[in-house]
């Protein structure tokens, strides 16, 4: 009778697991240059899970390997609806794919299957040293406008060390509680021929290096309002979420017809966070890069080669 029982309870067992085994995927990756050439022999990660979860969640399973002559690598095992990977080589800044979802499921395999998708690779060009801070956080000194030294890091006296308001900050807001308040931050700028342009990147993917090797040298706008706001008839609205990636143009001078004779570019990564409800004031949040050499528009970051010394370890960037 007990080992009847036993049986029995082992039978139910295997069966409980049977009914949490995942589903098989089958992914390949593409590792193409920013012209679509393939890239042979780059290194591919991507983890799989294993079979049976156990208390919620299965091990990791990693699979490894290289790129052929076509580029590709595919990788295959037990997995969850959502699947991704990273490659790198030398010469190259690390790059993953857009995560893809998979559909459905026929007969234990996810569909599609074997879906491939093309990783755009940036080389790695000519990093620089920079004046770059990780996710700063400051709050405005008053409502503004306040200029901001990008290259002090620092407001402009009396509020700070700063000497020169690369971006000018101005808060106006109503705030009324948590669910119910309005507000505009405006960023504007000093000089002609300053300015902010959003970063559209096309290469589709997760590339170490964000933005394009070198800022534009035109399509900068003068100013950039950032509204955001929560009531009753609309809820929240506005650009809270925003993670846009901006360029920046700074201290420049241009010449009687206009053309820039010198300048300052940057960039920021994750757009200007800003938390009006907090602060008397503003608490603001940003990440950004400063080339400080007039008139070279590189924008690959030397992380090994910050130009700011008294950084704490969090405030440091690592992606160039």
């Amino acid at each position: 009778m007990f080992f009847t029982t036993f049986l029995a309870a082992v039978a139910g067992i295997i069966v409980a697991e049977k009914q949490l085994e995942l589903p098989v995927a089958r992914l390949t990756l593409r590792a193409v240059d920013e012209q679509g050439q393939p890239i042979p022999n780059a290194t591919v990660a991507m983890s799989f899970e294993e079979a049976i979860p156990q208390w919620g969640g299965g091990r990791l399973v990693p699979v490894t390997g290289l790129t052929n002559s076509a580029g590709e690598f595919s990788g295959e095992g037990h997995s969850l609806d959502i699947k991704g990977g990273q490659i790198e080589k030398e010469g190259y800044y690390p790059s993953s794919p857009e995560s893809f979802r998979f559909k459905t499921v026929i007969d234990g395999k996810w569909q599609p299957w074997n879906p491939t998708l093309n990783v755009v690779m940036k080389k790695i060009v000519r990093p620089v040293p920079m004046y770059a801070k990780f996710k700063f956080e400051t709050d405005l000194p008053i409502e503004g406008p306040v200029g901001f030294d990008l290259v002090e890091g620092d407001w402009v006296a009396p509020f700070g060390r700063g000497k020169s308001g690369d971006i000018i900050l101005k808060m106006t807001k109503r705030v009324a509680s948590f669910h119910d308040f309005g507000a505009e931050l405006l960023v504007t700028f000093p000089n002609k021929g300053d300015g902010i342009a959003e970063i559209i990147d096309t290469s589709k993917g997760a590339s170490r290096l964000r933005s394009a090797h070198e800022a534009p040298d035109d399509g900068y706008a003068s100013s950039l309002s950032k509204l955001q706001g929560n009531s009753t008839e609309r809820g929240e609205y506005g650009t809270k979420n925003d993670r846009k990636n901006y360029w920046l143009r700074i201290r420049t001078i241009v010449d009687e017809r206009g053309l820039v004779v010198t300048a300052l570019y940057g960039k920021i990564y994750d757009g200007i966070e800003y938390f009006p409800v907090e602060s008397k004031t503003v608490r603001l949040r940003f990440t950004y890069y400063v080339n400080p050499t007039p008139n070279d528009r590189g924008m690959e970051f030397d992380p090994e080669h910050n130009l700011f010394t008294n950084l704490k370890d969090l405030e440091k960037p690592t992606a160039p």
